[in-house]
């Protein structure tokens, strides 16, 4: 309906607010969250990757290699961890399952692990939150005046002009025009 008045097709937008703070909450509590892990795998990695081949009076080289494998796995919960933001939800169940598999296996030292697993565990209910956040209209920019363009024109900004290859076009060179002001020497 064109001739419509614009406040009368209005969205609603007063939960535009506790969403955008509920993301920010979110992304600090991750940031959080990483600096806990990796202060705790500095731990974990004094504690299980140098003192476990020396407490069980392991030789030499085998010592060394178990050591550099369980770098690598203490090394891949890190990098999953990071990326396990609540919105991604498998990413977080994923953290978990590595931080059990790694007790069971001696890759990680039970009590740094357990921590680690509280740790993510508090990441629970934000992955809840973050399943609701998305189903929120205004989802994820949760910006009136995003809502306001997409609500009058209907679509995302498109460039009238073609960007594909633009890294390889050239600028034409620009002609030099005479002026009427006498040159600084």
């Amino acid at each position: 309906m064109k001739g419509m008045h614009p406040m009368l097709n209005k969205i609603d937008t007063s939960h535009y607010d506790k969403c955008r703070t509920m993301m920010k909450t979110h992304k600090n509590h991750h940031r959080l969250r990483m600096i806990l892990l990796c202060i705790m795998m500095l731990i974990n990695s004094y504690v299980n990757i140098i003192l476990f081949p020396v407490q069980h009076n392991l030789p030499y080289m085998y010592g060394f290699l178990l050591g550099m494998v369980l770098f690598l796995y203490c090394a891949g919960i890190l990098a999953t961890a990071m990326f396990a933001v609540p919105d991604k939800i498998k990413l977080c169940i994923l953290t978990e399952v590595l931080l059990i598999l790694g007790i069971f296996i001696h890759a990680v030292h039970p009590v740094t692990g357990i921590v680690m697993l509280f740790i993510f565990a508090t990441q629970i209910p934000e992955c809840c939150q973050a399943v609701w956040l998305r189903k929120q209209e205004g989802w994820p920019h949760f910006n009136e005046r995003f809502t306001e363009q997409m609500q009058s024109f209907g679509k995302e900004y498109q460039s009238d002009y073609p960007t594909d290859h633009v890294e390889n076009a050239e600028m034409p060179d620009i002609p030099e025009i005479p002026s009427d002001f006498p040159e600084i020497k």
